[in-house]
Order: C-alpha cells, then structure tokens, then sequence
C-alpha cells in the first residue's frame, strides 16, 4: 500500500443508476375502454380501469430498452387480504379484490394490442396482493401488455421503467394501516417519486405500496417469504411497522418485535435487498388516550445500527409535533395520518434517502487495480453519516483500509447493486478492496 494517494477531482458519478420512466401518457389498447388512466400518473380511485375475467391492457411504450420494470396498482386500501389471514388481519378484513391469474407478454409488430405476435415474458398465478411488479427482458420489443385471464377490482396505474442500466431505483413500502393510509387512501398529489424526480430530474423510483392493516411485526416475519415471492426485485425496502406491537403503550411485545425486525432485515438481506426501518409514527395521547412507548423507538434505532442500514425517517418527532397530520375518526383518533400526514410521511422518505441520488465517488482511476470487465466501483455519500456508498455488478467481499493499512471494522458480503459500506467513516483517504472469485480491485477513495 506505500505510495497510495488520494485526489480528491476525478471520477464523480452519481450513485444510484436512473431507471426513468417510459410509460407516461403512452399509447394503450385494452379489452375495454378507460385505458389511458393507467399512464396518466394519478393514483386513487379517481381514475381506474375495472378489471374482469379475460381483460387485458397493452401499452406501446417504444423500442430502445432491453429490460423494463412493469409495475401495476390497484388502488383497494390492503396490500393483501390473503397474507396472516388466520392472525391479527383476521380483524381487518377490506375486500381487497385483484388480478389473480395474468400473463406479461411483448411484442415488436403490434399496431392495435391485439394484433400481432406476442411473446410471454413473466406470469402470475394465485396472486393475492393489489400492488406487484415484474423486472422482464425487453430486447426488440416496442409493446407491453398485460393479459388477465382470472381476477377483478381495479387498477389506477400501470407503471414501465427502462432498466436496461440496472434496476436498483425499485421501492417497496411495507407496514399497517400506517402505509395502508399513506400510500392507498390518501395518494398526495406529489408521492414520493414525484418528489425524488422533482429534486433530481433523471431519476422517478418505482413504488410498490404494501400497507397491511392490523399487522405485527411477528406475522410480517412469518410470511416474509410471501413478502419475499411478491416483492424480491425491490432493490429497497422502506418499512414502517410497530404500532400494533406496541398498541396500548406496552413493552410486552419488545422481544418479539426486536425478534421479527431482526429476521425481516436478515432476509431482505439475504436476498440482496436493502431494508431501511422507519421510526414508528407517535399518537396523539390526548385523542388516542396511550403513547408510544420509547422502547420501541430505541429498538428501532439499535436494528438500524447493529445492522448498518440507512437511518429511516423519524417519523415519531414528526407527528409529536404535527397534532393536525393525524385523522380524527371513531375508535381510532389520533394515531392514522390523513392526507396532509400521508403527503409528510412520503416527503420525509424522501428527505432522508436524497443522498442516494446525490453520492458521487472520488477515485483516481490510475491508482485502481482495474482489470477485464471491472465490476466494483467505491461511491463517495457525503451525507450519510460518512457512508460510502458501494456499487458491484457481481457479489463479492469488501473490506475498507485507512491509508495505514489499518483495517476499518470487518470485511463483509456485498451483494449486486448499491449498498451503503458498513462503517461510518470520518473525513479523509480510504482503500476499498472488493473480491469476487478470483478478481481482486483496490480502490481509493476520498470522504468529505
């Protein structure tokens, strides 16, 4: 490692790879008409297409990309009536009604959506939630279209997204009627990708909304593999959950909801997928007549550093000091958002992970072991708490070296995509050496 330096000038780029939009105010063909509400980028029940047994919905979004993202939403307030049937849910039941059986097909030559050759990409079978998407291969093709053969409800948006350059910017927002409020019964005129690509115009993150109501952190660690088959390809998961755990304003639920958080995050990280844990939303002890015990805020605030995940919004401080964001209703006053508190939940997502899309790497390529087909590139965040953000094509090891030879913290996994590095570093020189089989890279960097 003697003679290593860093300069601090070349090599910016941004951290998190653009998966842009493509399917806004497109054409669209269907088995009914109603169509074009589903690309005109309002959420709600205002504006939907009703789905029925044999309907199907194609969209001509152009040629050029090799891979799309599909996203579909129905806008039924449960993200499942299905997943814990048997548990808590059985409490909250709302009819969620959605596409159980479809198939996602391409085409190069359609002119009408019905016409022309079509090829089968993707297929759902047994589905049972009201919001899913599908990553697919899209080398040739100008049309995409979704063909249901069993199901019903509505649908107020289909989403497509060019992720030819990588799929990292795919947002997954799991809780209870929490989530169920902000992302379902009260869409803010600007979501949080609105907002993201308000801020930083080459990006608009995909979202997969996943509000379940009356749900624990223990039944969502029990079906976290129905989480799992339903959204694996969410790069990020953005959760909030713990207000049914702690109801009441007991402890007696801490152990298992430290359990069932610990296992949510193992398995979101097992599969690649970087877990984020929001600080679980205050009550109004006045309307509600209990607070949250701050347990449970400390439970959260200890995952998240145990686990080196990015910090999620505090959303407790938010409402403790925002009585008016909360709705007043009969039973449950002062614990729900209602659409102002919606509309602050998804700006406070998007406040607190805006230096993924700002992070920018410091390297001197000259210095960097780079061999055939480089797949490792160390990326510089300069506001997540002296975080490097990592970005790799293939899995490999990392370990972060002072200038010294000093090794910082210990060598960990790294999955494919963008990863915040395990230690908080402060500002100065750094050496990042990534492995993958028999490929080895060393890297300086520069934190400021």
């Amino acid at each position: 490692m003697v003679g290593i330096f860093c300069i601090a000038s070349v090599g910016a780029q941004a951290a998190m790879i653009a998966n842009p939009i493509i399917s806004l105010g497109k054409p669209t063909y269907g088995s009914s008409g109603g169509t074009a509400a589903l690309v005109d980028g309002k959420f709600g029940t205002s504006s939907t297409w009703t789905v029925t047994n044999g309907s199907w919905v194609a969209i001509k979004v152009g040629a050029g990309p090799t891979k799309v993202f599909f996203n579909w939403n129905n806008p039924d307030y449960s993200w499942s009536d299905t997943i814990d049937k048997n548990g808590a849910y059985q409490y909250c039941p709302e009819g969620t009604i959605v596409p159980v059986n479809y198939d996602i097909l391409t085409s190069a030559n359609s002119t009408t959506g019905a016409d022309g050759t079509w090829t089968k990409v993707d297929s759902a079978r047994g589905n049972t939630v009201s919001a899913r998407g599908h990553l697919i291969d899209f080398t040739g093709a100008s049309w995409v279209k979704m063909n249901i053969t069993t199901g019903g409800g509505t649908l107020d948006e289909i989403e497509v997204f060019d992720c030819s350059n990588g799929a990292e910017d795919i947002w997954f927002f799991p809780g209870t009627s929490i989530s169920a409020n902000t992302y379902k019964a009260y869409p803010p005129a600007q979501n949080f990708a609105d907002l993201v690509a308000t801020a930083h115009p080459a990006f608009h993150p995909a979202m997969i909304r996943g509000g379940i109501p009356c749900i624990y952190s223990t039944q969502m660690a029990a079906y976290i593999s129905s989480y799992l088959d339903m959204a694996r390809n969410a790069h990020y998961w953005a959760i909030e959950m713990g207000t049914n755990d702690v109801w009441g304003g007991s402890t007696a639920n801490l152990a298992s909801f430290t359990r069932s958080m610990q296992l949510i995050i193992d398995s979101c990280k097992a599969a690649g997928i970087q877990p984020m844990i929001a600080r679980m939303i205050a009550t109004d002890s006045a309307l509600a007549g209990w607070e949250v015990n701050p347990a449970f805020l400390k439970a959260i605030d200890s995952l998240t550093t145990v686990n080196d995940l990015i910090a999620g919004p505090d959303l407790y401080t938010w409402f403790k000091t925002h009585p008016a964001d909360y709705v007043v209703e009969s039973g449950n006053s002062g614990i729900h958002p209602n659409d102002s508190g919606a509309a602050h939940i998804q700006q406070l997502w998007a406040t607190t992970v805006n230096s993924l899309y700002t992070a920018t790497a410091v390297v001197n390529p000259s210095l960097a072991n780079h061999a055939s087909g480089n797949s490792f590139h160390a990326l510089l965040a300069t506001s997540m708490n002296g975080r490097l953000m990592l970005r790799s094509q293939s899995p490999g090891t990392v370990a972060i070296f002072s200038l010294s030879g000093s090794l910082i913290g210990k060598p960990y996994k790294l999955s494919a995509g963008t990863h915040a590095a395990s230690a908080a570093l402060r500002s100065g020189c750094y050496l990042v050496k990534f492995t993958s089989n028999n490929y080895m890279e060393t890297t300086p960097v520069v934190v400021q």
